[in-house]
């Protein structure tokens, strides 16, 4: 059985979608405690800058090769990365 069959039987488009969104959300958590603390202490601004540059560059990398999951996904991710840095300034 070739790759390209056991992808297609275990439905890998799916689940790498699900997956995608997954870490979407993984971040969704820490955003909410930001906004409800109205705190960043305790967070590193270094790691969530390192965490948006290579979500940037990964989506990017879905934008040259037209991986939509890529794209779409880390696009997002980098949005929440930018909000929440964005809030290590206001708060």
């Amino acid at each position: 059985m070739t790759r390209e069959e056991i992808a297609k039987k275990i439905r890998w488009p799916l689940i790498i979608w699900i997956f995608g969104f997954i870490n979407i959300g993984a971040m969704l958590p820490q955003l909410y405690k930001i906004l409800i603390n109205k705190s960043v202490e305790g967070l590193s601004l270094e790691m969530f800058i390192i965490y948006l540059l290579v979500q940037v560059a990964f989506s990017l990398n879905g934008y040259f090769k037209r991986d939509k999951v890529l794209m779409i996904c880390l696009g997002l991710s980098a949005f929440i990365s930018t909000i929440i840095i964005s809030l290590f300034f206001i708060y």
